[in-house]
């Protein structure tokens, strides 16, 4: 991907993770960002199945939990009351190039505040997987 880590390069894999979604077969909706934010990136539907999907870029492989809106944890858990149980997070990790998924009851229910790489790996799925999993 050889993106940078900034707002544009934010919103840039925002436009881009909603086409590689649509290449696998989800209508995908970027919800573009306005001034006073949103609570989540994409919405994207598969098989009838809603996905609520907020992108973050991790220049160095990990991510901070701060980095949660209290807007999104708001739209997020609207979300589930209204009978949606997918909620992810897409994480592109600058340093090894990579789009894994992890669930947002994964940083919620953790207990962990900053996921470096290894526990994107054991909490998330590299985006090929989740992928396949997506019924």
């Amino acid at each position: 991907m050889g993106m940078k880590c900034n707002k544009t390069v934010g919103n840039g894999f925002e436009i881009k993770f909603c086409e590689i979604l649509s290449e696998d077969g989800f209508w995908a909706h970027n919800m573009a960002q306005k001034s006073e934010g949103q609570p989540a990136d994409i919405i994207a539907m598969r098989n009838n199945i809603g996905y609520l999907i907020d992108c973050k870029v991790c220049a160095d492989d990990s991510f901070d939990t701060s980095r949660i809106e209290p807007n999104q944890h708001s739209a997020m858990a609207l979300w589930k009351e209204q009978g949606n149980d997918e909620r992810w997070f897409a994480l592109y990790l600058k340093q090894s190039d990579e789009i894994w998924m992890v669930s947002y009851d994964s940083f919620v229910n953790s207990g962990k505040k900053v996921f470096n790489y290894n526990l994107i790996s054991y909490y998330g799925k590299p985006y090929e997987k989740w992928v396949s999993l997506c019924v």
